[in-house]
Protein backbone atom coordinates (compact mmCIF):
# COMPACT_ATOMS: atom_id res chain seq x y z
CA UNK A 1 0.00 0.00 0.00
CA UNK A 2 1.35 3.69 -0.66
CA UNK A 3 0.51 6.53 1.07
CA UNK A 4 1.50 10.45 1.31
CA UNK A 5 0.09 13.32 1.96
CA UNK A 6 1.47 16.97 0.94
CA UNK A 7 0.64 20.22 2.80
CA UNK A 8 1.52 23.79 1.28
CA UNK A 9 0.24 27.01 2.78
CA UNK A 10 1.36 30.77 1.64
CA UNK A 11 -1.93 32.17 2.51
CA UNK A 12 -1.01 32.76 6.16
CA UNK A 13 -2.84 35.90 7.53
CA UNK A 14 0.55 36.95 8.60
CA UNK A 15 4.05 36.48 7.16
CA UNK A 16 2.74 35.03 4.11
CA UNK A 17 5.27 32.73 1.87
CA UNK A 18 5.43 32.07 -1.44
CA UNK A 19 6.69 28.58 -2.86
CA UNK A 20 4.80 26.19 -0.52
CA UNK A 21 1.90 25.28 -2.20
CA UNK A 22 3.77 24.98 -5.65
CA UNK A 23 6.26 22.61 -2.85
CA UNK A 24 3.80 20.33 -2.42
CA UNK A 25 2.79 19.82 -5.99
CA UNK A 26 5.74 19.60 -6.93
CA UNK A 27 6.12 16.54 -4.68
CA UNK A 28 2.32 14.75 -5.21
CA UNK A 29 3.92 14.36 -9.45
CA UNK A 30 7.28 13.32 -8.01
CA UNK A 31 5.54 10.53 -6.02
CA UNK A 32 3.29 9.73 -8.89
CA UNK A 33 5.44 9.99 -12.06
CA UNK A 34 8.56 8.39 -10.71
CA UNK A 35 8.05 6.11 -7.45
CA UNK A 36 4.44 4.16 -8.92
CA UNK A 37 2.15 5.58 -6.40
CA UNK A 38 -1.10 6.52 -7.99
CA UNK A 39 -2.88 9.56 -7.77
CA UNK A 40 -5.59 8.37 -5.67
CA UNK A 41 -2.91 7.35 -3.04
CA UNK A 42 -1.52 11.00 -2.65
CA UNK A 43 -3.79 13.70 -1.11
CA UNK A 44 -2.90 17.50 -1.03
CA UNK A 45 -4.08 20.02 1.66
CA UNK A 46 -3.33 23.79 0.76
CA UNK A 47 -3.74 27.19 2.27
CA UNK A 48 -7.38 27.54 3.82
CA UNK A 49 -8.01 24.02 3.57
CA UNK A 50 -4.84 23.08 5.91
CA UNK A 51 -6.10 24.00 9.17
CA UNK A 52 -4.83 22.22 12.27
CA UNK A 53 -8.22 20.18 12.38
CA UNK A 54 -7.59 19.30 8.82
CA UNK A 55 -4.37 18.21 9.10
CA UNK A 56 -4.76 16.00 12.03
CA UNK A 57 -7.87 14.48 10.36
CA UNK A 58 -5.51 13.93 7.08
CA UNK A 59 -2.60 12.32 9.55
CA UNK A 60 -5.14 9.89 10.86
CA UNK A 61 -6.10 8.86 7.14
CA UNK A 62 -2.23 8.79 6.52
CA UNK A 63 -1.01 6.74 9.30
CA UNK A 64 -4.05 3.79 9.98
CA UNK A 65 -3.66 0.23 9.58
CA UNK A 66 -0.11 0.14 8.14
CA UNK A 67 1.71 -2.93 7.91
CA UNK A 68 5.01 -4.03 7.01
CA UNK A 69 5.96 -3.52 3.06
CA UNK A 70 3.58 0.06 3.19
CA UNK A 71 4.85 3.02 1.65
CA UNK A 72 4.53 6.07 3.44
CA UNK A 73 5.26 9.99 2.27
CA UNK A 74 4.43 12.86 4.42
CA UNK A 75 5.60 16.64 3.32
CA UNK A 76 5.29 19.75 4.72
CA UNK A 77 6.56 22.77 3.16
CA UNK A 78 5.47 26.06 5.07
CA UNK A 79 6.13 27.89 8.55
CA UNK A 80 7.95 26.25 11.42
CA UNK A 81 7.91 27.45 15.27
CA UNK A 82 8.99 27.29 18.64
CA UNK A 83 7.35 28.04 22.00
CA UNK A 84 8.22 27.28 25.31
CA UNK A 85 6.14 24.06 26.86
CA UNK A 86 4.66 25.02 31.03
CA UNK A 87 4.25 22.37 33.84
CA UNK A 88 1.17 21.55 35.67
CA UNK A 89 2.04 24.43 37.89
CA UNK A 90 2.54 26.79 34.90
CA UNK A 91 6.27 27.03 35.08
CA UNK A 92 8.43 26.79 31.80
CA UNK A 93 9.68 23.01 31.57
CA UNK A 94 11.06 22.76 28.21
CA UNK A 95 10.76 23.73 24.43
CA UNK A 96 7.89 22.54 21.43
CA UNK A 97 8.99 22.72 18.38
CA UNK A 98 5.95 22.98 16.10
CA UNK A 99 4.58 23.43 12.37
CA UNK A 100 2.16 25.99 11.72
CA UNK A 101 -0.99 25.49 10.15
CA UNK A 102 -3.01 27.86 8.16
CA UNK A 103 -5.50 29.17 11.35
CA UNK A 104 -2.18 29.08 13.44
CA UNK A 105 -2.07 31.27 16.67
CA UNK A 106 0.38 30.56 18.87
CA UNK A 107 -1.93 28.49 21.21
CA UNK A 108 -1.69 24.52 21.49
CA UNK A 109 -5.18 24.11 19.88
CA UNK A 110 -3.74 25.67 16.53
CA UNK A 111 -0.45 23.84 15.96
CA UNK A 112 0.89 20.29 15.53
CA UNK A 113 3.78 19.98 17.92
CA UNK A 114 6.90 17.45 18.04
CA UNK A 115 5.33 15.74 20.79
CA UNK A 116 2.05 15.06 19.44
CA UNK A 117 4.44 13.83 16.14
CA UNK A 118 6.08 11.50 17.97
CA UNK A 119 2.76 9.89 19.69
CA UNK A 120 1.33 9.47 16.45
CA UNK A 121 4.29 8.30 14.72
CA UNK A 122 5.18 5.56 17.63
CA UNK A 123 2.25 3.44 16.15
CA UNK A 124 4.05 2.75 12.90
CA UNK A 125 5.30 -0.62 12.56
CA UNK A 126 8.96 -1.68 11.95
CA UNK A 127 9.11 -2.50 8.16
CA UNK A 128 7.07 0.62 6.83
CA UNK A 129 8.95 2.92 4.64
CA UNK A 130 7.98 6.35 5.91
CA UNK A 131 10.02 9.48 5.14
CA UNK A 132 8.66 12.59 6.35
CA UNK A 133 10.04 15.85 4.77
CA UNK A 134 9.52 19.05 6.48
CA UNK A 135 10.42 22.11 4.61
CA UNK A 136 10.22 24.68 7.29
CA UNK A 137 12.62 25.39 10.10
CA UNK A 138 12.01 26.09 14.06
CA UNK A 139 14.99 28.19 15.14
CA UNK A 140 15.55 32.01 15.38
CA UNK A 141 17.41 34.42 17.19
CA UNK A 142 15.06 34.42 19.99
CA UNK A 143 14.86 37.80 21.99
CA UNK A 144 16.97 39.54 19.17
CA UNK A 145 14.81 41.08 16.32
CA UNK A 146 13.61 38.56 13.84
CA UNK A 147 13.50 40.85 10.33
CA UNK A 148 12.21 39.40 7.41
CA UNK A 149 13.29 39.71 3.90
CA UNK A 150 11.28 41.26 1.53
CA UNK A 151 10.59 39.15 -1.45
CA UNK A 152 12.44 41.09 -4.61
CA UNK A 153 12.09 38.89 -7.42
CA UNK A 154 15.40 37.21 -8.64
CA UNK A 155 17.52 34.50 -8.87
CA UNK A 156 18.87 34.32 -5.04
CA UNK A 157 15.81 35.77 -3.69
CA UNK A 158 14.81 34.24 -0.24
CA UNK A 159 13.45 34.66 3.16
CA UNK A 160 13.08 32.37 6.22
CA UNK A 161 10.57 29.76 6.68
CA UNK A 162 10.48 30.64 10.48
CA UNK A 163 7.04 32.17 12.36
CA UNK A 164 8.47 35.34 14.09
CA UNK A 165 7.57 34.94 17.96
CA UNK A 166 5.57 38.07 20.07
CA UNK A 167 7.76 39.34 22.29
CA UNK A 168 6.19 37.36 25.30
CA UNK A 169 6.60 34.23 23.30
CA UNK A 170 10.27 34.87 22.66
CA UNK A 171 10.61 35.69 26.43
CA UNK A 172 9.21 32.17 27.58
CA UNK A 173 11.40 30.65 24.91
CA UNK A 174 14.41 32.41 26.47
CA UNK A 175 13.58 31.59 29.75
CA UNK A 176 13.36 27.84 29.02
CA UNK A 177 17.18 28.14 27.60
CA UNK A 178 18.12 30.10 30.44
CA UNK A 179 17.42 26.55 32.30
CA UNK A 180 20.47 25.36 31.29
CA UNK A 181 19.08 22.18 29.90
CA UNK A 182 19.59 20.93 26.39
CA UNK A 183 16.42 21.14 24.96
CA UNK A 184 15.95 18.71 21.78
CA UNK A 185 15.40 21.41 19.39
CA UNK A 186 13.83 20.68 16.05
CA UNK A 187 11.54 18.53 14.88
CA UNK A 188 13.76 15.51 14.84
CA UNK A 189 12.48 15.02 18.01
CA UNK A 190 9.48 13.82 17.03
CA UNK A 191 10.80 10.83 14.91
CA UNK A 192 13.11 9.35 17.44
CA UNK A 193 12.78 5.59 18.70
CA UNK A 194 10.48 5.15 16.04
CA UNK A 195 9.77 3.66 12.09
CA UNK A 196 10.02 7.08 10.53
CA UNK A 197 12.88 8.83 9.15
CA UNK A 198 13.00 12.87 8.94
CA UNK A 199 14.28 15.08 5.88
CA UNK A 200 14.13 18.51 7.70
CA UNK A 201 15.36 21.93 5.99
CA UNK A 202 17.83 23.19 7.97
CA UNK A 203 19.64 22.48 11.49
CA UNK A 204 18.50 23.80 14.88
CA UNK A 205 20.25 26.88 14.32
CA UNK A 206 19.69 27.89 10.61
CA UNK A 207 16.17 28.83 8.61
CA UNK A 208 14.88 27.50 5.73
CA UNK A 209 14.38 29.51 2.63
CA UNK A 210 11.38 30.44 1.03
CA UNK A 211 13.02 30.95 -2.51
CA UNK A 212 13.30 32.16 -6.30
CA UNK A 213 14.63 29.56 -8.27
CA UNK A 214 14.23 29.30 -12.12
CA UNK A 215 11.73 31.37 -12.84
CA UNK A 216 9.35 29.98 -9.71
CA UNK A 217 8.70 30.65 -6.24
CA UNK A 218 9.72 26.67 -4.19
CA UNK A 219 11.59 25.89 -1.11
CA UNK A 220 15.47 25.60 -1.34
CA UNK A 221 15.13 22.14 0.16
CA UNK A 222 12.27 20.69 -2.25
CA UNK A 223 13.79 22.32 -4.98
CA UNK A 224 17.09 20.82 -4.63
CA UNK A 225 15.86 17.22 -2.84
CA UNK A 226 13.93 16.56 -6.23
CA UNK A 227 16.76 18.07 -8.04
CA UNK A 228 18.96 15.29 -6.57
CA UNK A 229 16.15 12.72 -6.46
CA UNK A 230 15.34 12.70 -10.57
CA UNK A 231 19.21 12.00 -11.30
CA UNK A 232 19.31 8.26 -12.74
CA UNK A 233 20.72 6.93 -9.54
CA UNK A 234 18.81 9.37 -7.27
CA UNK A 235 16.32 7.02 -6.13
CA UNK A 236 18.19 3.45 -5.38
CA UNK A 237 21.23 5.58 -3.84
CA UNK A 238 20.65 5.94 0.08
CA UNK A 239 18.83 8.86 1.85
CA UNK A 240 22.02 9.37 3.65
CA UNK A 241 24.16 10.04 0.42
CA UNK A 242 21.20 11.61 -1.16
CA UNK A 243 20.84 14.61 1.98
CA UNK A 244 24.89 14.87 1.47
CA UNK A 245 24.55 15.80 -2.08
CA UNK A 246 21.32 17.95 -1.57
CA UNK A 247 23.81 19.73 0.94
CA UNK A 248 26.16 20.59 -1.34
CA UNK A 249 24.03 21.79 -3.91
CA UNK A 250 22.31 24.00 -1.48
CA UNK A 251 25.61 25.48 -0.43
CA UNK A 252 26.98 26.05 -4.21
CA UNK A 253 23.82 27.87 -4.46
CA UNK A 254 24.84 30.10 -1.92
CA UNK A 255 21.99 29.15 0.76
CA UNK A 256 22.81 28.48 4.46
CA UNK A 257 21.21 26.08 5.32
CA UNK A 258 22.60 22.79 6.52
CA UNK A 259 19.68 19.84 5.89
CA UNK A 260 19.09 16.92 8.41
CA UNK A 261 18.42 13.23 8.15
CA UNK A 262 17.46 11.60 11.41
CA UNK A 263 15.21 8.95 12.84
CA UNK A 264 14.70 5.28 11.67
CA UNK A 265 18.41 4.19 10.75
CA UNK A 266 17.19 1.31 8.57
CA UNK A 267 15.29 3.76 6.58
CA UNK A 268 18.12 6.16 6.22
CA UNK A 269 20.30 3.50 4.76
CA UNK A 270 17.99 2.72 1.77
CA UNK A 271 16.52 4.48 -1.05
CA UNK A 272 13.96 6.96 -1.49
CA UNK A 273 10.70 4.88 -0.71
CA UNK A 274 12.86 2.24 -2.02
CA UNK A 275 11.54 -1.12 -0.88
CA UNK A 276 13.35 -4.63 -1.16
Amino acid sequence: MNRALCIGINKYPEHPLYGCVSDACSMASFLVNHCGFAVNDVRMLCDERATTEAILSRLGWLLASLNAGDRVCLHYSGHGAQVASHSDSGEVDGLDECICPQDFSWTPEHMITDKQFAKMFAGVPAGVEFIFISDSCYSGDLLKAQPRGEFVVGQTAKQPRFMPQPSDIAWGVASALSKGIDFPRGMRSGVQNTNVALISGCAEDQTSADAFIDGRYTGALTHYLLAELIQPNGLVQTLATTIVHVRSALAKAGYEQTPQLEGNQDIMNRGFLLLD
